[in-house]
């Protein structure tokens, strides 16, 4: 926690995994450091392919949005060094990108706009009302006009 808050402090935005336990995070269980209560976390869960919630991803008011997690390939440290892997470690880095991308789009832009644009450019989807503070997914493509 204090870590992430000094990070924060420091202009610092923290992407996180929800986990995978197929928990509600709305007080069924917590997981750290999505359910930490600070303004610099972006806490990502875990869809599918078919655009529904990952059999596997936590969900609830402390997720912040869905992006992709079920067979991404990813390197592996075995070969032959990339494999398809799932869960929210695999959606997680789908928002780095998007926050890597608006911020070469909009130097200078402050770690709560930026979170802001991530969060406000989701694509709703009723699958996702109520599993997500947004109720959607990322939208990568808004964010890159």
């Amino acid at each position: 926690y204090d870590a992430i808050k000094r990070a924060g402090d420091s202009g610092i935005l923290f992407v996180a995994s929800a986990g995978n336990g197929a928990y509600n995070l709305n007080g069924q269980i917590d997981s750290y450091p999505a359910c930490f209560n600070l303004d610099n976390i972006i806490s990502v869960g875990a869809m599918d392919i078919f655009g529904n919630m990952a059999y596997f991803s936590n969900y609830g008011k402390q997720v912040d949005l869905f992006a992709p997690g079920v067979n991404i390939i990813s390197c592996y440290p075995e070969y032959p060094f990339y494999s398809y892997l799932s869960g929210t470690s695999m959606a997680a880095p789908h928002v780095t990108g998007a926050v890597a991308l608006y911020c070469s789009l909009h130097p200078g832009a402050l770690p709560t706009e930026v979170k802001d644009a991530i969060m406000n450019s989701v694509v709703k989807n009723k699958a996702f009302q109520g599993k997500c503070l947004t109720g959607g997914v990322l939208n990568i493509a808004w964010l890159a006009r």
